[in-house]
């Protein structure tokens, strides 16, 4: 992306995201959905639109350790360094701090995609995050195949020509401090 338009699709983001919208963005697996991830309202609809449970838990993308620090408490070696991995990997804690979130579990991600990262700092806040195809269905590798539905009921769309050659993050869940079962 071009440095202007970078910059005007940050502002664009950070608007709709601010005003309880969904927006349609790259990240650095797949074309994702998102939104305030502290907002049960903006779950719901992102649920919605992929057509699946209201309830269904998604991935908090978060900048840096600090930031999912104030979500979850003591932070193992071992999930530190799933967090840090190359390989882009969600790590699913229990150990959850209560002032920060009323969840019991939550499933964290730090993205390695510059916009992704310069996004949820401006935020200063986690972006939901889950793939964008129907519940079931394929996930795209680009904007182009991208279900007619889910484009037409986000707020924001991102346009990149970007093709992902990944498969969406591998998933971890700990369970103790150096305990783990890789869920995906």
């Amino acid at each position: 992306m071009f440095q202007f338009k970078f910059l005007n699709e940050l502002d664009d983001c950070l608007k709709t995201i601010n005003d309880g919208g969904i927006i349609l963005y790259p990240t650095d697996t797949v074309y994702g959905l998102g939104g305030n991830a502290n907002d049960t309202n903006v779950t719901r609809k992102i649920n919605q639109i992929k057509k699946r449970k209201l309830n269904q838990p998604l991935i908090h993308l978060m900048s840096d350790i600090e930031m999912v620090s104030c979500y979850v408490k003591n932070i193992s070696k071992t999930a530190l360094e799933f967090l840090s991995d190359s390989n882009p990997t969600t790590v699913i804690f229990s150990n959850t701090n209560s002032k920060n979130t009323n969840l019991s579990s939550i499933a964290i991600r730090i993205p390695s995609d510059d916009f992704c990262l310069r996004l949820i700092k401006e935020l200063k806040y986690p972006l939901s995050s889950t793939s964008a195809n129907m519940h079931g269905f394929e996930v795209p590798n680009c904007l182009e195949k991208i279900d007619k539905f889910i484009k037409d009921n986000v707020d924001h769309i991102v346009r990149t020509s970007k093709i992902f050659n990944n498969k969406p993050s591998r998933i971890i869940k700990m369970i103790g401090d150096n305990e783990f079962k890789v869920i995906r």
